[in-house]
């Protein structure tokens, strides 16, 4: 890949996810030259990471006023917080690739085409426009391919598969 290609993209993390002591994500790369930032192994795997991250998110931790995480802005102040983030222009991002108000109680990340535009708009936001139609960085298949090593299936609505 060509230096200018971001980091993201260059380490098959597009969604930037920093190292955690102890964390071992299936797809990592053995060797691990990126001190902040987790190596993954192809891209597929990076986009597995982002939805798992994202599953937990919902079905483990809470938002800033102790409710379920299940809008827009609580997914992406947890992900990208303000200390290092301009959180509402990513939010505000995020919720226009899906059609919805950022502050929408009912994001289902267990609905593929939910779950794979909320991944989709968190790549394009950590990594800008991409070389692909829509300024993607990955086609359809590649999406897909990480969402189902994460457990969402095409077809998938609210954990069921169809």
């Amino acid at each position: 890949m060509r230096p200018e290609t971001p980091r993201g993209i260059r380490n098959f993390n597009p969604g930037n996810i920093r190292h955690a002591k102890g964390v071992r994500w299936q797809g990592m790369a053995v060797a691990q030259g990126d001190t902040a930032f987790v190596q993954f192994t192809a891209p597929r795997w990076g986009i597995r990471a982002i939805a798992r991250v994202l599953i937990t998110y919902q079905d483990k931790r809470l938002a800033a006023d102790g409710s379920r995480i299940d809008t827009v802005r609580e997914f992406i102040e947890r992900w990208a917080p303000p200390s290092e983030n301009n959180t509402n222009a990513y939010t505000a991002s995020v919720a226009r690739a899906l059609g919805l108000h950022p502050d929408y109680e009912g994001v289902d990340v267990y609905d593929f085409d939910v779950m794979r535009t909320l991944v989709s708009a968190i790549v394009r936001h950590e990594n800008g426009p991409g070389p692909l139609p829509g300024g993607h960085w990955y086609g359809d298949a590649i999406i897909a391919d990480g969402l189902a090593l994460a457990g969402i299936e095409l077809g998938a609505k609210h954990g069921v598969a169809a």
